[in-house]
């Protein structure tokens, strides 16, 4: 109770969500439209190829391009050129030794900084070239994707000097994208469940 008390008071919460940067409406609909835009081009291109694409594919894709204006605008976007400048390559940067006011804060942005990427590993198990594999298989893709992804924000963080390239971010990135696969897993076992005892009656 002590520990979540210091992790998730208020104050803690409010510091850690600052490292982020705010949101802005205007960009995050830009952002979202593009995003849109893109999956309604490889709609129509995979149609121009007389290849059909599932539903569950299209929806899935618009749901994954709003996503990801939302973690393009709090990882770039939202900063100032040169305002973070650094590498850090200690995998527990700031998680270990004396438990003070930064190692709570810390903490509280590792665990924000994984379940940033939680809901992009539950929207990419939706797309039918993830979830019509093998289970191990899905695992892969998802975790493969979002080190990916994670890189590429890392990199570009470098580059343009609006985050520090962390070590301590990539693992948890996919931890959160491992976490995203393993929620799927469970909705899709209970919904299976659900819709054969409908079909029982």
């Amino acid at each position: 109770m002590y520990i979540f008390e210091k992790i998730f008071n208020s104050r803690t919460m409010s510091l850690a969500l600052e490292q982020f940067g705010k949101l802005s409406l205007g960009e995050f609909i830009l952002f979202s439209l593009i995003g849109i835009l893109f999956v309604t081009a490889i709609v129509l291109l995979r149609r121009l190829f007389e290849k059909e694409t599932e539903l569950s594919d299209i929806l899935a894709g618009i749901v994954m391009a709003v996503y990801l204006s939302i973690i393009l605008q709090l990882t770039l976007v939202c900063r100032a050129d040169n305002s973070r400048i650094g590498i850090e390559l200690d995998v527990f940067h700031g998680l270990l030794g004396e438990a003070n006011s930064y190692h709570w804060l810390m903490i509280a942005y590792v665990i924000l900084n994984c379940m940033l990427f939680v809901p992009f590993g539950f929207v990419l198990s939706l797309f039918s070239f993830v979830h019509k594999r093998k289970a191990l298989v899905q695992c892969a893709f998802v975790v493969l994707i979002s080190l990916i992804l994670s890189m590429i924000i890392e990199i570009t963080q470098l580059i343009t000097g609006r985050g520090y390239y962390e070590i301590q971010d990539l693992i948890v990135n996919v931890l959160g994208g491992f976490i995203g696969w393993v929620v799927f897993r469970i909705v899709s076992f209970i919904i299976n469940i659900v819709a054969g005892r409908i079909m029982e009656r």
